[in-house]
């Protein structure tokens, strides 16, 4: 049970009351310490791994320590994830317009999402509303009323641009994590993914046969630029007839 905060409001730690200060005496330690601990745990072991005693273990103090800071342990998971969306690139480009700059965007998020497998379940988990996730969806929304959007359906299409990131950012998460714990490179995908696809597909299924030998893989790269360029495109069609 938390010290000095209250339990967070409808699910976010974003949405509580700001923590009161530590008394005198206390271990020096900070959230942002607590937070940047955390997110190397996360990064080294996975979310399995993450407890309130490990983490103070982490930093060299005691468990209760980390409670004048952080109410729980999922307050904790909820800044980490907000921290790695801190990371994104939004600086402006000139040299691109709108939509290649939403492009960028999503591009880097997918990124994050790979670096930092342990954000794919949190973003599903929690409401997007910490300071740097905002920032991403403030920059998003700049960029599509640009593109002739206006409200509400410039944040419908900011939320449809961030939901197609984050979902196939997890399914690629989720086989990335699959492989490596099967030991199984990208060079063996043929063999031991495709090859017995094919063998199941069989003949009764001629368009999927068909387009599988024509991927001959899963070529994540290759599926998420055709995903996101479809997306851009119809933003772009749909923000031009609005404006």
């Amino acid at each position: 049970m938390s010290r000095n905060l209250p339990e967070p409001s409808l699910g976010s730690i974003w949405l509580s009351r700001p923590a009161r200060q530590p008394p005198s005496g206390q271990t020096a330690l900070s959230r942002d310490q607590i937070v940047a601990a955390a997110v190397r745990l996360l990064d080294r072991e996975g979310l399995a791994a993450l407890s309130m005693r490990r983490l103070a273990a982490e930093l060299g103090v005691a468990a209760m320590s980390l409670y004048w800071h952080v109410p729980t342990k999922d307050a904790v998971l909820e800044f980490a994830l907000d921290e790695a969306f801190g990371e994104l690139d939004l600086t402006p480009r000139p040299d691109a317009d709108w939509g290649e700059q939403m492009e960028h965007i999503s591009q880097d998020l997918r990124r994050i999402i790979r670096e930092h497998p342990w954000t794919s379940p949190l973003a599903g988990s929690f409401a997007l509303v910490g300071p740097n996730s905002l920032a991403m969806h403030e920059q998003l929304i700049v960029l599509v009323e640009a593109g002739g959007f206006a409200p509400p359906d410039a944040y419908r299409a900011v939320g449809t641009l961030v939901n197609f990131v984050l979902g196939f950012a997890a399914d690629e998460v989720k086989w990335i994590l699959k492989m490596r714990e099967a030991d199984i490179g990208p060079a063996d995908i043929k063999e031991i993914w495709l090859s017995p696809v094919l063998e199941l597909v069989s003949d009764a299924y001629p368009r999927m046969r068909a387009n599988l030998e024509a991927g001959e893989s899963r070529a994540w790269d290759d599926h998420f630029e055709f995903g996101l360029s479809c997306m851009i495109a119809g933003m772009r069609a749909k923000g031009t007839k609005q404006s």
